[in-house]
């Protein structure tokens, strides 16, 4: 990734792609009370910072986290408690299909309602906290301590945008925000070799080598075992080279913004059915894995080494990747290698987009005593060496830095060790994650991939609809499950075979029964609103 903060050039650029991917409309402007907000920032910035490294007093910090170490005293832990004169309490949450609900119940309960609260997909409780005043706008407390928000604004100067409040109040702070895209074409070289085939280029050169893959015993085992293409069960990311390379690109299974500032559900285009049908084409050839079609883990599939091709995560170039590391164990003579994107019809390949907004955010409640202090600190464990202290453990034990900008990675925090001797690494991992090359977990190698993927997916992400507020949007709220998953319901079927292209107009009438347009006409009212919103706060912040 980039190694240098967010120039002005570079906000104007966002401002100028802004308003010319969906702002490019004569939407009202929704009106911000900034009044009362910079009457608060003056009087904050009025004193002088909190010096969180010599405070007398001790300050208790409940605080709740679910992914990365959750056991209790732990060494990193004892580490924040000594450097901030804290005591801390983890709350670890049971997972993810019981998290939200432990979520509510301690933010309903004030009794148990912690002082920093994680969360993740739960836009109507977030608002209803909000109006009921159970979280403290952080917004002042930027203003002071600027280490998180400099990060976020070289990231993109959007994360901070889908995390405010109209009113430019910030109740939520991001806990995680990906990299600008994640993925990238993976593809076995040790099967290219053994049958003298090129790296494809095209998407027909792609589909050549899945055949080949699945039928000319590229393993040498004289066995009818392979299969071209793997992915999940389920996921259309599976297919993402065929969705960005079929008619423009538009094809995606969701609501896009147009280059000409209008909007379209990708899965009603034709860009959609020409897709569809090369991908129902090899599936019924037998080159994709028949468990696509259910709910499966590539990762399990990798690892059996059945197939040649996969659209997956930048991550597993990382030599502690545990996937690759499975596969590796079982397939040691096998090679896979990440390759550039495939070009379709339009001729400019695309990697998938991530979204700048956070997939999760952690607040500070009303019940903490001092809030300030508390964000003070977590602004100052985001300092890079406080960062590596937390996420990575101590220097020489759990890593070593190779003074050239790698890093030896000891103890990843997902082993034995971690958990045996409570040395915490990982702590809070999703209160506040850089992805800079702070990461020190990504290889120089995995990094280039990161930053590759990110300048061949910005035309992607130019379409790409991200919501401020998703509960204004109360027609897709109401309508969009339906929709969905008559979406879900036909082109799945398709692609195994159950349902013909030739139903495809019978589907589209489907989508429009079930109020697609409407779903589109709120779509172009309320975002392209939000869009002259975002061109605003961008250039204010």
């Amino acid at each position: 990734m980039k190694k240098k903060m967010i120039s002005s050039m570079l906000v104007g650029v966002t401002l100028m792609s802004a308003l010319s991917a969906c702002g490019n409309k004569k939407a009202e402007s929704v009106a911000m009370d900034n009044e009362v907000k910079e009457e608060t920032t003056v009087e904050q910035n009025s004193d002088e910072p909190i010096d969180v490294l010599n405070q007398e007093e001790t300050l208790k910090l409940s605080i709740v986290t679910m992914q990365g170490y959750t056991a209790p005293d732990s060494e990193t832990e004892k580490w924040m408690e000594e450097r901030y004169n804290l005591d801390v309490e983890v709350i670890a949450l049971p997972g993810w299909s019981d998290g939200t609900a432990k979520i509510s119940l301690l933010m309903g309960d004030e009794t148990q309602r912690p002082d920093i609260i994680w969360w993740w997909n739960m836009e109507a409780d977030f608002t209803q906290w909000v109006d009921a005043g159970l979280l403290v706008d952080v917004s002042p407390y930027m203003e002071k301590y600027t280490v998180m928000r400099d990060y976020y604004n070289y990231i993109d100067p959007g994360v901070l945008f889908y995390a405010a409040s109209d009113n430019g109040a910030i109740y939520r702070i991001p806990g995680d925000v990906a990299e600008p895209a994640c993925e990238t074409l993976w593809i076995r070289q040790d099967w290219l070799d053994n049958l003298g085939l090129e790296v494809p280029t095209t998407l027909d050169e792609l589909e050549k080598v899945l055949y080949a893959f699945t039928f000319d015993d590229p393993d040498g085992n004289g066995v009818d075992d392979t299969y071209g293409l793997g992915g999940d069960g389920y996921d259309y990311r599976s297919f993402w080279p065929w969705i960005q390379g079929s008619g423009d690109g538009l094809g995606r299974m969701e609501l896009l913004c147009k280059d000409d500032g209008t909007y379209v559900h990708g899965a009603a285009t034709e860009d959609c059915k020409i897709w569809l049908g090369r991908v129902a084409k090899l599936y019924a050839d037998g080159v994709i894995t028949p468990n696509i079609v259910t709910d499966t883990d590539r990762g399990e599939q990798m690892a059996n080494g059945g197939y040649g091709v996969t659209y997956d995560f930048i991550d597993l170039n990382n030599p502690s990747n545990a996937t690759m590391q499975s596969f590796y164990s079982t397939n040691p003579d096998a090679k896979w290698v990440a390759i550039d994107m495939v070009a379709g019809d339009n001729g400019i390949p695309q990697d998938n987009p991530c979204s700048v907004s956070a997939w999760c955010y952690f607040g500070i409640t009303n019940v903490c005593k001092d809030p300030e202090r508390a964000y003070a600190i977590w602004d100052d464990m985001a300092k890079p060496e406080n960062y590596l202290r937390r996420r990575f453990g101590v220097e020489g034990r759990d890593y070593i830095d190779n003074g050239d900008g790698t890093y030896e990675i000891i103890h990843a925090g997902d082993g034995a060790e971690n958990t045996e001797q409570n040395l915490g690494i990982k702590l809070f991992q999703d209160l506040f994650s850089r992805k800079d090359e702070y990461n020190i977990s990504n290889t120089a190698e995995t990094t280039a991939l990161f930053e590759r993927a990110k300048n061949d997916s910005r035309i992607a992400y130019s379409h790409t609809i991200e919501r401020r507020n998703p509960t204004l949007y109360e027609l897709n709220n109401e309508l969009g499950t339906d929709i969905g998953d008559i979406v879900k319901e036909y082109s799945w079927s398709v692609i195994s075979g159950n349902r013909s292209l030739d139903e495809w107009d019978t589907y589209i009438e489907e989508l429009e029964a079930a109020g697609l347009q409407q779903v589109i006409d709120e779509l172009t009212q309320l975002h392209g609103a939000q869009m002259v919103e975002y061109v605003k706060f961008v250039s204010e912040h």
